[in-house]
């Protein structure tokens, strides 16, 4: 099963101005003939009409100009501006709020992007090999992931697969290795400060936790007897899961790994803990009840969140109103999200973002990182209510517990 950490996909029920016109000065036709005398007669005579008239008068009005003047617009009265529905300016590949993820649809496990909508997907690594488990870094430039490439056996080799750490630009560039390990790593998760990562050698519920600065340089054990870790957002705390008291369970611990405390306390398996942008809850798996449950970062307060069917991997929006998962609702793995607050009142829906026969799995919701004004349209249009194609699904009725 998934939160032993095979993969998904094997495992834990795993898109009146236009041009001047009247320019021209009208055209003069010339008789090229002489002047007959009844026309000099009437020249003359108007001559002297004119002359006997005298001068203009000052206050005389003047004939208009033979110039042609183009006619001029009538003004419509003034109206009330329209209401203007705000359309999402597309958004940089810096993270703004794209949901990484790996699927299965082209053959193998790759990574890949969308929208918060489900739209403009886009492939980041193309290989033979298994590529899986992203992470955002906090500016959003790139994605930390994990790769099998260097298993003697990679298509073979689940659920015990060799991986190693791997990044990767937003935009699918400079693709490389973090760190050479002699051990296979998992779930790793970047620092608030975007200068070390977190990851972990979890294999059969045991296993360390490790920290590296981004340069790849300075592993070291931050936690022993630990997995499944996530910095909180101001940096100086980390939350896990540990098998220490013969139960896996939810823990915390300070950012150096000193001050270990217990959060949850239960008969069941807790995993996959993600800790909300805005630093008041927590999020986490149910392996028993195969949901989602959140409670409040000191541990209180633990409901459930989720929809029928097994979901898993939560991930939190920026603005902390929404969570990604996924589940297997539909008799495969596809990437939800539902709104926190409705959930929790048993209201709403969830939306469907992915639709494959295959599988999509491990969604991980990048920072909004561009200017305030990006921010402010990405919030109006994703950040309460999502729109786009997708299919909903009604909540799980948990009675508000």
């Amino acid at each position: 099963m998934k939160a032993c950490r095979s993969r998904p996909r094997i495992g834990f029920a795993g898109h009146a101005f236009a041009y001047p016109y009247g320019t021209q000065a009208p055209t003069i036709m010339k008789n090229r003939g002489r002047p007959s005398l009844l026309a000099v007669a009437v020249c003359c005579g108007c001559l002297l009409l004119l002359a006997a008239c005298g001068p203009a008068s000052p206050n005389a009005t003047v004939p208009p100009s033979t110039v042609f003047v183009p006619p001029t617009a009538t003004v419509a009265p003034p109206t009330a501006a329209p209401t203007l529905v705000p359309v999402p300016t597309p958004l940089p590949l810096n993270g703004d709020g794209r949901i990484a993820f790996y699927s299965e649809r082209d053959g193998n496990a790759e990574i890949y992007t969308m929208r918060p909508d489900g739209s403009d997907l886009l492939r980041l690594t193309s290989n033979e090999y298994g590529d899986d488990s992203p992470a955002w870094s906090p500016d959003g430039s790139q994605i930390v992931f994990l790769s099998n490439r260097e298993d003697p056996h990679p298509p073979a080799c689940l659920p015990q697969c060799f991986y190693q750490l791997y990044v990767i630009d937003a935009d699918g560039s400079d693709e490389h290795k973090l760190v050479d390990t002699d051990f296979s790593v998992l779930h790793p998760d970047w620092h608030p400060d975007g200068d070390r990562l977190s990851f972990d050698s979890a294999a059969n519920l045991q296993g360390d936790i490790y920290v590296v600065r981004a340069d790849g340089t300075g592993l070291q054990r931050l936690i022993e007897d630990g997995f499944w870790a996530d910095w909180s957002p101001d940096g100086t705390q980390i939350v896990f899961a540990s098998h220490r008291d013969g139960n896996v369970e939810i823990y915390v611990a300070d950012a150096d790994g000193s001050n270990q405390r217990r959060l949850t306390e239960n008969t069941t398996l807790d995993y996959f803990p993600a800790w909300s942008p805005d630093g008041r809850r927590i999020a986490f798996g149910v392996a028993e009840k195969g949901q989602i449950s959140v409670m409040n970062a000191d541990g209180s307060d633990e409901r459930q969140l989720t929809v029928p069917g097994h979901c898993e991997d939560p991930a939190w929006s920026p603005d902390s109103s929404q969570i990604a998962f996924q589940s297997n609702h539909d008799g495969d793995f596809e990437i939800y999200t539902l709104n926190v607050e409705e959930a929790l009142q048993g209201k709403g829906s969830a939306r469907q973002l992915t639709d494959n026969g295959v599988g999509d799995f491990w969604p991980a919701w990048g920072p909004v990182t561009t200017s305030p004004t990006a921010a402010s349209t990405w919030l109006r249009t994703y950040g309460r209510q999502l729109t786009g194609w997708g299919n909903d699904i009604p909540l799980l009725d948990t009675g508000g517990s």
